[in-house]
């Protein structure tokens, strides 16, 4: 009877060290394809902010009345509402903006077709007005509620609200990208609005989304602060907080 010496051969250091290459090839691959994603949504929202800013002063010079309160929108543009005509805009009248906008050519938007008793309005839905990257609803009107500016309340300051959902790391670089970085600063700003929520949950969303601290978050921001506010970083702690919202001046 013969027997076979079999001699078991291990794994060597060289094929270990190709199999952790390997791996770290593909988890480079994932970060990357993630960040070109992420980079992807920033540009998309910031576009939006900036070709929403042009198709309303484009409407203002071409019918010379704001998009949503113009009296005889019915009248100079095909499937248009009329608006109130009084100056004015308020929450309910924002699907009226996006309506104007979207049948005078200004914007594409294929459920912003507001039908209803402009003297009533509606609230913005995902029925009857723009969506950002994340399903927030958007809006635009004239707020003395829901933007962080300064430390302060704003009055009467008409504002494109971006809606809510946007983790807060997309918000920072949308802000750096269009602004200054800053949640409480320049023309983009940290904005509580979310279309049918109580302003009463504010001051703990807006602790979510920011602090003072953009490294580590130890310091969490506050409404009633004229501190320098950063949107959560993926780095502080708590990390990136997955429902913000921004304003812009418009």
């Amino acid at each position: 009877m013969t027997h076979t010496n079999k001699k078991q051969r291990g794994v060597t250091l060289v094929e270990i060290a190709i199999v952790l290459v390997i791996i770290g090839l593909l988890l480079g691959g994932v970060l990357k394809g993630q960040e070109l994603i992420n980079n992807a949504k920033v540009r998309a929202m910031a576009d939006r902010q900036n070709s929403l800013k042009v198709a309303w002063f484009s409407f203002i010079d071409r019918f010379q009345a704001l998009p949503g309160d113009y009296v005889f929108a019915a009248r100079s543009i095909p499937n248009a509402k009329n608006g109130l005509g009084d100056g004015q805009l308020t929450e309910k009248e924002s699907p009226i903006v996006f309506q104007h906008l979207t049948a005078a050519g200004y914007i594409r938007c294929a459920q912003c077709t507001f039908n209803g008793d402009p003297n009533t309005g509606e609230f913005p839905s995902a029925k009857n007005s723009l969506v950002n990257t994340y399903g927030g609803v958007m809006g635009i009107f004239e707020t003395v509620q829901y933007a962080y500016v300064g430390g302060g309340t704003p009055t009467g300051i008409l504002m494109s609200q971006t809606g809510s959902k946007i983790p807060s790391n997309i918000a920072a670089e949308v802000d750096r990208k269009i602004d200054d970085g800053l949640a409480n600063g320049g023309d983009m700003v940290y904005s509580d609005w979310t279309s049918g929520t109580a302003i009463a949950t504010k001051n703990n969303q807006s602790k979510a989304c920011m602090t003072t601290d953009p490294d580590n978050g130890k310091a969490d921001g506050a409404l009633a602060s004229t501190s320098q506010m950063f949107y959560r970083s993926a780095q502080a702690s708590p990390p990136v907080h997955q429902n913000c919202g921004m304003a812009v001046r418009i």
